[in-house]
């Protein structure tokens, strides 16, 4: 059984797709989009996340005995204009250590809006309430600025660089409940 998965923020709607909502979305983004009420995203399947999708995501997201949220792609609506802006990913289930690897695409037209920075802001304090997940890694190129200085601003420090790689991680402390 599969459980839907959405985190809302004060612009934003994250949005975790289901195993037939990933295969409608690669087959065919436009027809997605609309079906759900949406207007597509101008990037978000271009050929290189296409691609991580038919071989990394889509083997992963119907095995029951993984947890699909960790296999998926998560859309970002942008709540007023009812347009799909972007997408986040995990690169599989934490690990031992309770890590993961987070990957994000947003579109052209609404790069520094702060959109980015609202989404992760929300999938983290959700990631938060998981009893799995202890830290976020994410990499990107050493060239990309933007990218560095918006995983900085959310929490991300800088551990290790690799040729023309970054390598960022958060530590993410868990909420404690009390009554």
């Amino acid at each position: 059984m599969t459980i839907r998965c959405e985190i809302e923020t004060e612009r934003l709607k994250v949005k975790a797709l289901t195993a037939e909502e990933l295969k409608q979305h690669v087959q065919s983004p436009d027809d997605f989009a609309n079906k759900s009420g949406l207007k597509p995203s101008s990037s978000l399947i271009d050929y290189q996340t296409r691609e991580a999708i038919l071989n990394d995501l889509l083997p992963n997201v119907d095995d029951p005995a993984k947890d699909y949220l960790f296999y998926t792609m998560w859309i970002i609506i942008h709540k007023q204009k009812k347009t799909i802006i972007g997408g986040l990913c995990f690169h599989g289930e934490p690990d031992e250590n309770g890590e993961i690897e987070i990957g994000y695409g947003i579109d052209n037209n609404y790069r520094n809006q702060g959109f980015m920075y609202e989404a992760l802001i929300g999938l983290i304090d959700w990631l938060k309430n998981t009893s799995k997940v202890e830290s976020i890694t994410a990499e990107t190129e050493y060239s990309n600025s933007a990218s560095i200085k918006l995983l900085e601003k959310v929490g991300f420090e800088k551990v290790k660089k690799i040729n023309n790689l970054l390598f960022l991680k958060l530590q993410i402390s868990k909420r404690t409940l009390t009554n």
